[in-house]
């Protein structure tokens, strides 16, 4: 399906016929019709049932116009990809030894 197929629906059209098991892409098509409330709600629902999207959730152009509600960073925090959690992991990058050529 593509956006302007799905993002017509109305909420009780949406969520019978696609949430059964996609939580996240129900959120994201709340957040790109400005529904905020609705998306977090989907977006908690996604957490529960440990949608394997959520990694992706940051980058997720669709869910930027919710990057200034509050609850955007509460939610990243839970999934522990809050800018603050994710500058206390440690790279270590460990480059094999040039070769001298002769």
């Amino acid at each position: 399906m593509t956006w302007p197929s799905i993002s017509h629906l109305s909420s009780g059209e949406l969520t019978a016929s696609h949430a059964e098991g996609a939580a996240y892409y129900t959120a994201t098509v709340y957040a790109y019709r400005g529904e905020h409330d609705r998306a977090f709600e989907w977006l908690d629902r996604a957490v529960v049932d440990h949608n394997q999207n959520l990694f992706t959730v940051a980058s997720e152009p669709q869910f930027d116009r919710l990057h200034d509600d509050p609850r955007w960073l509460a939610l990243l925090r839970r999934l522990g990809l809050a800018p603050e959690q994710l500058a206390k992991i440690e790279f270590k990058v460990s480059l094999p030894a040039e070769k001298v050529r002769e």
